[in-house]
């Protein structure tokens, strides 16, 4: 499948390619339904489906198929766990809830915010990969940039019903749990030789930077 070649307008399209450009294509729609008020109320709950077709799209994309599966896997226990326990005691990320654009819950957490954490793990890891020079601090970078996601999520989130806060604010602890979970997943991944850097998972760190980053300018 990694080798997968298909001819596109006389030219061989590589199966990344092919999965880059679908990619591209989901998030420009998906910035057209939420900036188009009469597409909003539709697109809304599917929103989780982007990051289903997402986490798929990753999997496809990688040369290790079955590290990578892993790794989802156990960043999926560790992610939604945590959620779970935030959900149900407020202990950690701080008092808040999920509503219901995000697609089926179970104890409270939709399962995409399980996966969501897993692929925001694996593509800052890939991002941070680019530079060689920063491999030793490349858990502690990584696990910044993951932050900086759920710093630009958390205005459009609310906005969009995906979850809401108990308060006035987002609690600043929330951020100080993202990060620690955060960089539990980064050290996870280099010390269990799980890291793995592709044109793909690249390409989705910078769609979902650029993707929340646009829809903070309609709130």
């Amino acid at each position: 499948m990694g080798g997968l070649m298909v001819k596109i307008l006389g030219k061989k399209r590589s199966q990344q390619d092919l999965i880059m450009a679908l990619f591209c294509i989901i998030y420009l729609v998906g910035i057209i339904g939420f900036f188009t008020p009469f597409l909003r109320a539709i697109w809304l709950p599917m929103s989780g489906l982007i990051l289903y077709l997402t986490t798929f799209g990753v999997i496809a994309s990688s040369k290790q198929k079955g590290k990578l599966t892993l790794f989802l896997f156990l960043a999926f226990c560790i992610g939604f766990t945590s959620e779970v326990i935030g959900v149900k005691t407020g202990i950690l990320f701080g008092d808040y809830s999920y509503g219901s654009n995000l697609g089926y819950k179970f104890s409270g957490v939709p399962i995409v915010i399980g996966l969501l954490w897993g692929v925001l793990a694996v593509s800052s890891a890939s991002c941070l990969a680019q530079f060689p020079t920063l491999k030793k601090q490349a858990p502690f970078l990584a696990a910044l940039l993951m932050l900086g996601i759920d710093y630009i999520m958390e205005p459009v989130a609310i906005a969009s019903g995906f979850w809401s806060w108990h308060g006035s604010d987002v609690p600043l602890w929330n951020y100080i749990c993202w990060f620690a979970i955060a960089w539990i997943l980064q050290i996870i991944l280099k010390r269990g030789m799980f890291l793995e850097s592709n044109k793909v998972f690249n390409l989705v760190f910078i769609l979902l930077a650029v993707f929340f980053s646009l829809l903070n300018l309609y709130q």
